[in-house]
């Protein structure tokens, strides 16, 4: 049986419900509640005893949570059952409803808000009546936002600035003149009369922002509302009277104009110049210089929404609340400058008085790099955008890839305490995106041990960043080095169970388990079809090798040889349909050494997923046959070059897979190339296991050719080790053809 008790805790009105809150005792429980709401504006329902609650029940919780809010109050509810407790949840409304433990919990809350409440001020301006509530005691400081800043909607809150919708990189393309940001909406009039005023309206403020020459914003809440009690009034009246509440000479006024057929939104500023202008100005001088200075008046300092509808603006409503419903795409008729003869009628103003001015650096993320490093406005937005948890950082650099950047960041959270060391990589759009999409489709799934678990991505116009994890089983403890490391420096007594370890056991779950597929190797491998596009360019500047003629004289090996760019140009395309039945597995698909890393107790870790996707499953184990053999090649003079370009040409005669040429070497880096070799035919071994003893050779030589032909456009390799390239691609090219 429920049972509803009317009882008072701390001299505040509480209701108990005990038993089934359901549609058979929805009834009592609401003629329980109605009389309470006319008495209060703050109460307590505790649920302590009370075992199920039925929808019927949620929406009279839900109406009561409305009627007190309409009153500028709460509902607070106490004690609830877990099982009570996830039918709250599920409806979503645990964000909504005020929750707590006990009832004196609750009591305390609203003690503490009841005691802030401050009685409403009546007064007069010019022979009109207005009132005055204040809705927030807690002073805060204006803050200004230098020039050449980009800060994201969430960042800036309510502001009034110079600057443009920071959508391009492109200082040609911004609009830049005065904006207004208020929550999840902007506003912009460009100087430019030619160009019409414009605003932006995001679901979620902080993945947008303005591009700054200067502003000023004000706290998230607004100090109080001002309310006219005549029936109508002009805008320049209404903020007189706002400007009769400051008391250190600078507002923000948010005036809602209830006509019934011309309803609009404000956004006025008031900047004493006598007062605190001259501190303020020193620091954003062109904001002051374009709507201070000249227009000797801050009335009109502003723009007005016009909006098609208006909804909820009452008094009672909460501004975030009110701005939420009506600044939306479909709400917003136009934005125009503010006009101080604008007829309101019924208007409510929103007035924030800040206290003091302060530099809004201070308040934002502090990021911390070395002298050498400069970061762009959009690096630091987006950094910014994926540290919200921390107050301050430290980035440093970190080997930068052929299309991205990345960076070691350490971040501290409000306390200084150090949180886990990340990396954060910054790309186009396009990569970003893929990485963050294909770690979580191909790699989190399969690979083991493996540390780039994706913590956030943002993006700003075409470039995006990815923030993830980087840190080894030992912690922060661990010291993580790239596989280069080792590859320089060890031998193969400890390289050949390493490479083991990584191919056939953490990477098993990718390459032991290929697919039979029709795959098409001359469209899957041509590398115009990535990141090198420019490639005939690049060759014909730099070995003025022409691509549309067959064949080239190469001086170092003596010969005639078939040109590899001619091939990539002229054959490729000719053979793009042809399909070749043979096995595909998940391969990385920029497979290199430093983004393959490990721990003091060798541990591996993978990175950069931005490629990976099922494709011809001995891929991943050309592209580090590439590296050794080019990449690495040790070709610092022309006496390295011959004898390299002898020992080269015999790696490439066989015509399986499995089969290992004889070699000499009689160069003077024989430790090296034999490190490099052995490496190389255990790649070869790999692939021959992975597509189950399939001999053909014509695969892995055009995966090859993927990474091989564009080293000439690599910066990081000498100009022998281009031509040792250009050579190398002919011999493949040869073979295959």
């Amino acid at each position: 049986m429920s049972q509803f008790i009317n009882d008072t805790i701390a001299n505040l009105p509480m209701l108990r419900a005990t038993g089934r809150l359901d549609a058979v005792n929805s009834i009592d429980f609401e003629l329980a509640v109605d009389p309470l709401l006319k008495e209060t504006k703050f109460l307590i329902i505790d649920l302590a005893q009370c075992s199920y609650l039925s929808s019927a029940g949620i929406r009279i919780l839900l109406k009561t949570h409305k009627q007190l809010l309409a009153k500028q109050g709460k509902l607070h509810i106490s004690g609830m059952l877990p099982e009570v407790y996830q039918v709250i949840e599920m409806a979503g409304l645990h964000r909504i409803f005020h929750l707590t433990d006990t009832p004196e919990t609750a009591a305390e809350l609203i003690g503490q808000v009841t005691s802030e409440i401050i009685a409403p001020h009546f007064f007069e301006v010019n022979n009109k009546r207005f009132e005055y509530r204040a809705t927030n005691t807690k002073k805060h400081p204006l803050l200004y936002w230098r020039s050449n800043d980009i800060a994201g909607y969430n960042e800036l809150g309510f502001a009034v600035g110079y600057g443009s919708p920071a959508e391009s990189d492109d200082q040609e393309l911004l609009n830049i003149g005065l904006f207004v940001t208020a929550g999840t909406c902007a506003g912009f009039i460009p100087d430019n009369v030619e160009i019409p005023a414009d605003f932006r309206v995001a679901s979620d403020p902080s993945q947008i922002a303005v591009f700054s020459h200067g502003a000023v914003s004000f706290e998230q809440q607004p100090s109080g509302v001002l309310q006219s009690k005549e029936t109508s009034i002009s805008l320049q009246e209404m903020v007189v009277a706002s400007q009769s509440l400051q008391t250190d000479g600078s507002s923000l006024s948010v005036i809602i104009n209830n006509h019934p057929s011309l309803p609009s939104l404000s956004f006025i500023l008031n900047i004493d110049d006598e007062n605190n202008g001259l501190d303020l100005w020193k620091h954003i001088p062109e904001f002051h210089r374009r709507f201070i200075h000249q227009k000797k008046s801050t009335t009109d300092t502003g723009l007005t929404f016009t909006l098609a509808n208006l909804y909820q603006s009452d008094s009672s409503l909460s501004l975030r609340k009110l701005i939420t419903d009506n600044l939306s795409i479909e709400n917003i008729l136009d934005v125009q400058t503010v006009n101080p003869d604008e007829q309101l009628q019924q208007p409510l103003c929103w007035l924030f008085v800040p206290e003091g001015i302060a530099d809004a650096e201070a308040h934002r993320l502090h990021i911390e790099t070395s002298q050498e490093l400069e970061l762009e406005p959009y690096k630091l937005f987006l950094i910014r955008r994926l540290y919200t948890d921390a107050t301050r950082v430290i980035v440093q650099p970190l080997h930068g890839g052929y299309s991205a950047q990345t960076y070691q960041v350490t971040s501290f959270d409000s306390q200084g305490r150090k949180m886990r060391p990340t990396v954060l990589k910054m790309a186009n759009r396009a990569i970003i995106s893929r990485e963050s999409e294909r770690c979580q489709q191909y790699a989190l799934p399969y690979i083991f041990n493996n540390s780039a678990a994706v913590l956030g991505a943002g993006f700003h116009g075409d470039k995006g960043a990815l923030r993830y994890n980087f840190v080894g089983i030992g912690g922060e403890a661990s010291s993580l080095k790239w596989l280069t490391h080792y590859y320089h420096q060890e031998d193969m007594e400890m390289l050949s169970p390493l490479f083991d370890k990584i191919f056939l056991e953490i990477l098993k779950p990718w390459y032991g388990q290929p697919v039979a597929k029709n795959i098409y190797p001359y469209k899957d491998h041509d590398p115009t079809f990535t990141f090198f596009p420019h490639i005939y360019q690049t060759v014909s500047d730099l070995f003025r090798i022409d691509a549309d003629k067959q064949y080239i004289a190469f001086k170092e090996a003596g010969r005639q040889l078939l040109n590899p760019y001619w091939f990539l140009k002229h054959e490729f395309p000719k053979r793009r349909q042809i399909g070749l039945s043979y096995f595909e597995s998940i391969c990385h698909g920029d497979l290199n050494m430093q983004n393959i890393l490990l721990d003091e107790r060798m541990n591996v870790y993978l990175i950069d997923f931005s490629e990976t996707k099922p494709r011809s499953a001995i891929s991943d184990f050309a592209r580090l046959e590439a590296i050794f053999l080019v990449d690495n090649a040790p070709v610092e003079n022309d006496e390295d070059m011959d004898a390299y370009l002898r020992y080269i040409t015999t790696l490439y005669t066989v015509d399986r897979l499995n089969e290992i040429p004889a070699q000499s070497y009689t160069g003077r880096h024989q430790e090296k190339v034999q490190k490099s070799a052995a490496l190389s035919f255990k790649m070869r071994k790999y692939a021959f296991d992975c597509v189950q003893g399939n001999p053909d050779v014509t695969p892995y030589y055009l995966a090859l050719l993927e990474w091989v032909l564009p080293v000439v456009c690599y910066n990081s390799v000498s100009n022998y080790q281009k031509r040792l390239s250009t050579y190398i691609c002919g011999l493949l090219c040869e073979k295959i053809i």
